[in-house]
């Protein structure tokens, strides 16, 4: 949701390395899929979706439901519009199915599908950006570095975003428990604290994917200030996750104990 103006940290990066080879059309599709990879979101995610038998997981059988809701949605943009007229119908139509492959990219149950084949290309040294194939795999890859970097931004900011998200979730979990369904992991309250939550984004999702990324930025000094973000933000949660563990289990804090402050501290500077 907040992705498309994420681009232009993590896009920076790579047109370092992608300046002298990404083409106009490159480019396009780039900014094109970052504005539209997550448009008419609603709200949910795709278990609830195929839980309720909502129609767009019928419509795509199960698969890569929004991803495929975001696309199918641009396109129809893109022909009402008239954006693409003047080109031919054979251009037109190759530009929406390269979209559609950089806005798939962003499901997040490809994660390791792509973590481990961008890995193995760094370890075997066969990257080869003059390569079409290979310039389309980085900007799946710069897409879906934009669409989680959250935790690499500035604190105050990466914060304000991780709350909204989860307020997302307790929402999907309220109308789960609404509706008498089983509530989905991560969308429950009661159980799943915002700082819990986070560690888990950036420990299983995030930091792997952008390690692999800093090897191929680098020497990047934006990548190096994207990944001490990253890891101060993780050490905050962290901290706040220790605050609420200890109010919750009313373990024998004493309200010197620095953990306990730097936690307070931390959760005063909630805007």
């Amino acid at each position: 949701m907040f992705s498309c103006v994420s681009l232009g940290d993590s896009q920076n990066i790579c047109v370092l390395q992608l300046a002298q080879q990404l083409t106009p059309l490159d480019v396009f599709l780039g900014l094109m899929a970052a504005a539209a990879h997550d448009v008419d979101h609603p709200g949910v995610n795709q278990p609830f979706l195929i839980k309720t038998r909502h129609h767009l997981a019928s419509l795509y059988q199960n698969t890569s439901v929004l991803e495929s809701h975001h696309w199918r949605s641009t396109v129809g943009m893109l022909r009402e519009s008239g954006l693409l007229s003047h080109l031919s119908a054979d251009i037109s139509l190759d530009i929406e199915q390269q979209l559609g492959s950089l806005i798939l990219a962003t499901d997040i149950n490809r994660q390791n599908e792509f973590l481990m084949t961008l890995r193995e290309h760094l370890d075997n040294q066969d990257m080869d950006l003059q390569l079409v194939a290979h310039r389309h795999f980085i900007l799946q890859i710069a897409l879906k570095c934009a669409d989680v970097c959250n935790p690499c931004r500035d604190w105050k900011l990466s914060r304000q975003w991780s709350e909204r998200v989860c307020e997302e979730f307790y929402r999907q979990g309220d109308l789960e428990k609404k509706f008498d369904l089983e509530i989905s992991p991560l969308c429950d309250q009661q159980t799943d604290s915002i700082p819990a939550i986070q560690i888990g984004f950036i420990s299983y999702i995030v930091e792997p994917l952008f390690e692999e990324w800093q090897r191929f930025t680098a020497p990047s000094m934006l990548s190096q200030i994207m990944m001490g973000h990253l890891h101060k933000n993780k050490a905050c949660w962290s901290r706040l996750r220790y605050v609420h563990t200890a109010a919750e289990t009313k373990t024998h804090l004493h309200p010197g104990d620095p953990e306990l402050e730097e936690g307070h501290k931390e959760a005063e500077d909630i805007p």
